[in-house]
């Protein structure tokens, strides 16, 4: 131990013991979850014990208010940027086969609608995923998670809906259970049965929407493997009344609401997030003032997905500039999926933010943190850098955070510490092992 004494107002104070400290941060950005800003602190350091952030302040304060534990590591950053760890709070990890022919079918000319009515879409990674085996999904499913690891990602949400049976609904959702334990990123699961119409189910949606709601939902819940239920309230989808019925039986069983909403076109998607007391409504490309209004105020974040836009070749953006101005809360994802967002570079959502929402540095910073872990409910546990939430810290190559969205289509990403211990080192192989 090396004990150090600060004194204040009241007399003597013990400093706080840790176990993990960063320091010398050009930049240290706290993103406090219930401000507005990136909570910025030139020559930061931020302190750790069991996992947890036990201090934030000055550099040069860190050795009259930290001791520090038993072999306790001590980081310099170097004066580079540190920062929470990313939070991905919309992605459809589990999937196989890729869609590469029909992404040059759309280069041809022909439309997302088009495609998936010859066939294609979300059906044929449907079939794909059956056809997969448990030890395929759960390897790719694993290459991805090391992926968005490597760029900063230390807590991702992960959505069923390429299995719409109940029986392959649920296995998908049992292997995001097993991924959580096997890697350090936490993964948040969601049951999005209602994600397209099954082939079988072809002109009897209120058929399939039954099974939704009175097989699969209590069986997902009785197994205790999501958080949240999701609906995809679309043309050609679920309409907002089918999406209503999904989204009651949910909660019903205390899966927490979320929507895919208005991408495609208007269909009052962003209404009925707010009626349903949803935790997000995702998408928002064609929102309209109505359901701008129905958010501002509401308490439901708006999830943006601007690289869905940017791949399927659409002029249509969600108004994150007008949703903003109007007081919603905006995250931003990748959507990571095979069809309209192969990807996992949330920075890169970042930059699309600025360049494509006219979104500012400090407001994508706060988008893939701590707005996206509010997008989770999880804002009192990561997101953010502050005392008593999860230690998930990352050191940049950026020496200013106004570089993180300018130099773009890059990992800026030096090192990764999750809940504490070190993760993800650039040029380093780190073991990757279940976070205690």
């Amino acid at each position: 131990m090396s004990p150090l004494t600060v004194m204040n107002a009241c007399g003597p104070a013990r400093p706080v013991e840790a176990d993990l400290v960063v320091t010398g941060a050009g930049e240290l950005l706290t993103c406090p979850a219930d401000g507005k800003g990136i909570g910025l602190v030139v020559g930061g350091a931020v302190a750790a014990k069991d996992g947890r952030v036990v201090w934030v302040g000055p550099s040069k304060q860190v050795q009259r208010r930290v001791s520090l534990a038993d072999g306790a590591a001590v980081v310099d950053a170097g004066g580079r940027v540190v920062m929470p760890g990313l939070v991905e709070c919309h992605t459809h990890l589990i999937f196989a086969g890729d869609r590469s022919a029909e992404f040059q079918a759309r280069v041809a000319g022909a439309s997302y609608q088009e495609v998936a009515l010859a066939g294609g879409g979300i059906a044929s990674t449907v079939r794909a995923t059956r056809a997969a085996t448990d030890e395929e999904l759960r390897s790719l499913a694993l290459g991805r998670l090391t992926r968005l690891l490597s760029l900063g990602v230390t807590t991702v949400e992960a959505k069923s809906g390429y299995g719409l049976s109940p029986e392959q609904e649920l296995r998908i959702l049992e292997l995001y259970a097993q991924l959580a334990a096997l890697h350090p990123v936490d993964v948040i699961p969601t049951l999005l049965a209602a994600h397209a119409l099954p082939d079988a189910y072809r002109g009897r949606p209120e058929v399939f929407v039954d099974l939704v709601t009175t097989e699969m939902i209590p069986a997902v819940a009785a197994r205790g493997v999501a958080r949240f239920c999701d609906v995809f309230c679309e043309k050609g989808a679920f309409t907002a009344d089918q999406c209503r019925s999904v989204l009651a039986a949910g909660a019903q069983y205390g899966l927490k609401p979320k929507l895919h909403a208005d991408q495609l076109s208007e269909g009052g998607g962003a209404a009925l997030a707010v009626e349903m007391g949803a935790v997000s409504a995702d998408h928002l490309d064609y929102v309209s003032d109505l359901g701008i209004a129905a958010l501002a105020g509401s308490g439901v974040t708006a999830v943006l997905l601007p690289g869905a836009a940017f791949f399927l070749g659409t002029d249509q953006l969600a108004p994150a500039r007008r949703l903003l101005d109007s007081g919603v809360r905006v995250a931003l994802s990748t959507d990571l999926n095979p069809g309209s967002s192969p990807t996992e570079n949330l920075w890169l959502m970042a930059t699309m933010g600025c360049c494509a929402l006219h979104m500012t540095a400090a407001e994508v910073i706060r988008a893939i943190t701590c707005e996206a872990a509010r997008a989770l409910a999880l804002e009192k546990e990561v997101g953010s850098l502050e005392v008593g939430k999860k230690a998930d810290i990352l050191i940049l190559e950026s020496r200013k955070h106004t570089e993180i969205p300018y130099h773009y289509g890059i990992n800026p990403v030096e090192q990764v510490f999750k809940a504490g211990r070190c993760v993800s080192v650039r040029g380093k192989e780190t073991e990757v092992r279940p976070c205690a």
